[in-house]
């Protein structure tokens, strides 16, 4: 059996898996935070996010960072996150739904697709933050400080 095309060659968008997203995202999830940092989200089961921007002039998003408890499936949500929103303007970054998370990564278990609703959150909780410097940070490192 072969492996399906992933060049832009072929007219057919590639898939992106869970396992892909995930690999990327344990390196990305290593690096330091960026200029902005919004606050930690958590959800009731104690996974937490928090995404860091860095902004150009015109308003369009350079680079997305984040730091994610180590849930393969929130970490792969949040490495979509960095991906669709690099590159983007603030304002069209902000209007990515948790169901276009879930539609873009297909075969993730019903119960773990909550997960793209907190790895949103945090992502919008980091564009409040471009908006209101100082708070974010505040509670960002109340996270760190937490060792979640």
């Amino acid at each position: 059996m072969t492996a399906a095309c992933r060049d832009s060659c072929c007219s057919v968008t590639p898939r992106l898996t869970v396992s892909e997203l995930l690999e990327r995202g344990l390196r990305r999830n290593r690096q330091p935070a960026l200029a902005v940092e919004g606050i930690a989200c958590t959800d009731a089961e104690g996974n937490a996010a928090r995404f860091s921007l860095d902004v150009t002039d015109d308003d369009r998003i350079a680079k997305v960072g984040f730091r994610a408890s180590p849930c393969a499936t929130l970490i792969a949500y949040s490495e979509l996150v960095c991906e669709l929103a690099t590159g983007a303007r603030r304002e069209l970054a902000g209007g990515l739904t948790s169901q276009d998370l879930i539609a873009a990564l297909p075969g993730v278990h019903p119960l773990k697709q909550a997960r793209a609703v907190l790895a949103l959150a945090a992502f919008r909780a980091a564009l409040a933050a471009i908006a209101q410097p100082g708070e974010g940070r505040t509670r960002a490192e109340e996270f760190d400080k937490k060792g979640e």
